[in-house]
């Protein structure tokens, strides 16, 4: 939880001192009480969840962290044109 944590506060720009500022934690203890933990306090997953724009509780399945960044989606484009149809096979991670 804590590396999906650190990956949206750096794509959102944010420093670690900014992010501890807005979740009321020391820049100094961000690693050990945020980024390498596996689990939270839901108070504070929730105040991560508001500042970072991002329901971490959506990581969550079955008990599980959910791993988003694997998820591979496979979908099919079809383009019909002057009476002519192509299909395009595309794959993708999000």
């Amino acid at each position: 939880m804590g590396t999906a944590i650190y990956e949206k506060m750096t794509e959102r720009g944010m420093t670690k001192a900014e992010f501890g500022r807005l979740i009321h934690r020391a820049r100094q203890n961000l690693d050990k009480t945020v980024f390498k933990k596996h689990s939270l306090d839901t108070d504070l997953l929730c105040t991560i969840s508001e500042v970072l724009d991002c329901n971490f509780f959506d990581y969550f399945q079955d008990g599980n962290i959910k791993d988003y960044k694997t998820t591979e989606l496979n979908a099919t484009l079809t383009i019909e044109a002057n009476g002519s149809k192509q299909e395009k096979k595309i794959k993708f991670r999000i």
